[in-house]
């Protein structure tokens, strides 16, 4: 199955271009994504929330986000994951990089059980 080099999305077989970023498909899977991401400088790193959740269910979909966006290569954290446990009334943010934010943002777009995912 061809795939997208920008968005690692695979694509079934016979279309050329990502419908998202127009990039020219390449042949194959997506390569894996890397075990470890080493952060040279993390006081240079910008952590923004790229999607926030409420409520009841808040822990469990933020938790579900954050695996999408790992099993992307995109690293991520989830803010007040503690805290959220004892009080699921708490916002529950999922901070990305700035340079992920528009990446991960189209990946729990696309992702096929987005509905859930979104407030």
């Amino acid at each position: 199955m061809p795939y997208c080099p920008d968005c690692s999305i695979e694509y079934v077989e016979g279309t050329d271009h990502c419908e998202d970023c127009g990039a020219t498909l390449f042949p194959g899977s997506p390569p894996a994504p890397p075990d470890n991401l080493e952060i040279l400088s993390p006081k240079d790193v910008r952590l923004v929330p790229v999607r926030v959740f409420a409520g009841g269910t808040a822990q469990m979909n933020a938790d579900l986000a954050r695996n999408i966006l790992q099993s992307q290569g995109i690293p991520c954290i989830l803010q007040g994951e503690n805290s959220a446990e004892m009080l699921p009334v708490l916002d529950v943010p999922v901070l990305v990089r700035e340079q992920d934010v528009a990446r991960a943002e189209r990946i729990l777009r696309d992702y096929a059980g987005a509905r859930i995912l979104e407030d």
